[in-house]
């Protein structure tokens, strides 16, 4: 029974001075019991001294810098990247077996308790949330939320200048003769994995199936177009977008 009950019995004792104040100071104490035991419910909620019940989330980092692609650096970015992010629960006004519930907008949790571990190693660039709620045996509750932003290196560049690629041909050979072209890109100690895509064309249509032999050197058949000039192509794949990736070279086929 809330201590009230005692101190209004005794600030409102009964005495008998006629039925009047009898019932007066009945109601009045019977109230007053009434009041306590509804404020008692609030007073366990928030503990005895009344504090509240709280908790706050904190991550290791609210930042993580995505690398470089393939041959490029970058002067302000590192040149690590780590997708863990360390997840401290500080919770106030409940017992240690209360319970830690952890949400993730991307990425996945490892561990259990006030602290965790936020794995964001499989996520692309943009904003995550991690949401824990924390809950006691007497379903009494408290949630707290932070964010973690996952960016791309801004100041990325290729540390070599752009290469300027170089397509040689045959100016002119007989119907016949295969052209041979070879393409250059570069001084060979700046030369990448690159990829190469040829094609060729003549006046009467697409010649791309008449080409043989594949990366910087190539060969064309030309029985059946003398008469006629084949134009070439090649598109050189992973160069930087900004560089140049094309050449071109054409060659004519005498009868």
């Amino acid at each position: 029974m809330p201590q009230c009950f005692d101190s209004l019995g005794q600030a409102y004792p009964i005495r008998s001075r006629g039925w009047y104040d009898f019932i007066i100071k009945r109601i009045i104490f019977l109230s007053a019991v009434a009041l306590c035991f509804l404020l008692a419910p609030v007073n366990s909620l928030n503990g005895a001294s009344g504090e509240k019940r709280s908790v706050e989330l904190k991550a290791s980092k609210t930042v993580i810098t995505f690398l470089c692609p393939p041959y490029h650096v970058s002067r302000a970015c590192s040149t690590t990247a780590d997708f863990q992010v360390a997840l401290t629960a500080t919770a106030k006004g409940f017992n240690k077996q209360s319970s830690y519930v952890y949400t993730v907008s991307g990425g996945r949790v490892l561990g259990e308790g006030s602290k965790v571990t936020w794995d964001l190693s499989e996520t692309w660039p943009g904003v995550y949330t991690a949401t824990v709620e924390v809950q006691d045996k007497k379903k009494r509750r408290a949630i707290s939320s932070v964010t973690v932003t996952l960016q791309n290196c801004q100041d990325c560049v290729s540390p070599m200048p752009c290469a300027a690629p170089v397509m040689t041909c045959y100016d002119e050979v007989h119907a016949g003769t295969p052209i041979t072209c070879k393409l250059v890109v570069g001084p060979a100690f700046r030369r990448a994995p690159w990829t190469y895509e040829w094609s060729a064309r003549a006046y009467n249509g697409d010649a791309s199936d008449r080409i043989d032999g594949q990366g910087t050197y190539i060969s064309i058949r030309t029985d059946g177009l003398g008469g006629q000039t084949v134009f070439v192509t090649v598109k050189i794949k992973g160069l930087d977008p900004s560089c140049p990736h094309t050449a071109a070279s054409s060659t004519k086929v005498k009868r």
